[in-house]
């Protein structure tokens, strides 16, 4: 009897081990599939795309761009005329505002080119690392809602996780640890997803921290409509 009990043990764990391996295929395969429909979807579409910088909690700038696909793909970003930017004090003072406003503009532009680069995420990758069996798993709700973390992303050292409702087999959110200039200085930001009408999802709101700098970078995109000719 003590031999069945643990046989049965050791058959019920077994189980349970293939059937969360089979539950952690099916939310990568529903990410893959997601990323992969919206990104295609969106080209037929134009929007705004604003981003708003914060240093030591005072807003700084605020850039407006025109966003659409171009006829060979790529996609384009033309600056509109809803920029603006802080006043600037004149003097000495104001002359070391000045480069030190340079050198935070360098680095806002290297932090927005790294989010980009996790933006969209490339199903060719998050296959490779689930497939090397490093995506680990979260239950936020049962049955319902899963945040899948996938290590290594970019870089190493750096972790990209992806919050989908399954049910819905919707993304939720995206979350990034990672650097932009100097690997022991970390950044963290999120991207909440939005749904268009037609089902399309989008990085609605992104919000980058840099506590070292005392640096906020918030990117929304709004005001979707069809492109022209599309």
């Amino acid at each position: 009897m003590k031999k069945l009990f643990l046989l049965l043990v050791i058959l019920f764990g077994g189980i349970q081990e293939i059937s969360a391996q089979a539950d952690v295929q099916a939310n990568v395969a529903i990410i893959k599939k997601n990323f992969a429909d919206s990104k295609a979807s969106l080209k037929k579409f134009e929007w705004i795309e604003t981003t708003t910088v914060f240093f030591k909690g005072e807003q700084k700038s605020v850039i407006q761009k025109q966003c659409y696909y171009a006829v060979d793909g790529k996609l384009t970003k033309v600056e509109t005329g809803g920029s603006t930017q802080a006043k600037q004090k004149g003097g000495l003072r104001g002359k070391i505002i000045e480069n030190k406003k340079e050198e935070m503009s360098d680095y806002v532009k290297k932090a927005i080119a790294k989010i980009q680069t996790y933006l969209p995420p490339v199903s060719e990758k998050i296959q490779k690392i689930y497939g090397a069996g490093k995506t680990s798993v979260q239950i936020l709700a049962p049955n319902t809602k899963f945040k899948l973390s996938f290590p290594d992303y970019n870089e190493p050292g750096d972790l990209l996780s992806v919050s989908i409702n399954k049910p819905k087999q919707k993304i939720i959110s995206v979350d990034v640890s990672t650097s932009v200039d100097d690997p022991k200085a970390k950044v963290v930001f999120n991207i909440t997803y939005s749904d268009l009408p037609d089902g399309t999802q989008y990085a609605g709101k992104t919000v980058l921290d840099a506590p070292e700098k005392d640096l906020k970078i918030v990117i929304e995109n709004s005001g979707f409509k069809n492109a022209a000719g599309k």
